[in-house]
């Protein structure tokens, strides 16, 4: 059964990228995204498992890199799933990925809002801020990534953290609150380098933006949010923000050495 379904899924896929980001150092990022022939998340993984991916996964055919919004053709994902991680797929072939497309500015908001589940109770139970393996029996919940787009988006906290920079991000979502003061780790890589960008700009080590400032930040009324969880300490499962998505284009410098 099993075999049989790894034949069935592999092959040529375009996966719409909605998590390019840091992983647990400068070395390593994270992907994600939204098989576009099966509307299914695929996390790229390692064979063997592993979100911790080189830098050299992003290297697309043509030497440019995958960035978030790309539709990036892999020649065969084949799926290696792992509870609760049950979207991880490693590539098999030697052929680099192809981007096919880029999101278009016009059409994000209607993309992003057809894809967005509605709560996160299938990833997050209410009340919940970290998860262990019994929260995913067989039958149970069998997810770790969603799309959403938080009833209040509430702010961003950006800091340095020593020689490093922090993105927080704060929301309600079905009356839930998500963040606190500081926020949920965000690694969004584009993000991440616009926090970067924009405390050296202020010369400041930390800087709060609330939902008004970042509406005129951004240029966007809306913003998604790409929520996945990650291995914890003692078999628990903790949630990041692991793709920060306004509904309008944002431009940042990114320093692959130092992501």
């Amino acid at each position: 059964m099993v075999m049989g379904r790894v034949r069935k899924l592999a092959g040529v896929r375009d996966v719409l990228m909605l998590v390019v980001g840091r992983a647990g150092s400068n070395a390593t990022v994270t992907l994600a995204g939204i098989d576009t022939l099966a509307g299914s998340w695929v996390r790229v993984v390692l064979p063997g498992g592993g979100h911790a991916l080189p830098l050299d996964a992003l290297m697309l055919a043509d030497g440019t890199r995958i960035g978030a919004l790309d539709t990036v053709r892999f020649a065969a994902l084949v799926p290696e799933p792992r509870p609760p991680f049950v979207e991880d797929a490693h590539v098999d072939g030697a052929m680099p990925p192809v981007r096919v497309s880029h999101l278009e500015e016009r059409a994000i908001s209607r993309t992003l809002a057809e894809l967005a589940v509605p709560h996160l109770e299938t990833l997050l139970p209410a009340g919940k801020r970290v998860l262990t393996a019994k929260d995913f029996q067989p039958g149970g919940r069998q997810r770790s990534v969603a799309l959403i787009r938080p009833e209040q988006f509430q702010q961003l906290h950006l800091a340095y953290v020593g020689d490093d920079v922090r993105v927080g991000v704060s929301f309600r979502h079905r009356g839930q609150a998500y963040g606190g003061q500081t926020g949920l780790e965000c690694t969004d890589l584009r993000l991440r380098a616009w926090a970067w960008e924009t405390l050296r700009k202020q010369g400041t080590l930390t800087m709060t933006l609330d939902a008004k400032a970042c509406t005129a930040r951004f240029n966007a009324a809306r913003f998604y949010l790409t929520i996945g969880l990650v291995d914890g300490a003692e078999g628990t499962f903790w949630p990041q923000v692991a793709g920060f998505h306004p509904v309008r284009e944002y431009t940042a410098t990114l320093d692959y050495g130092r992501l």
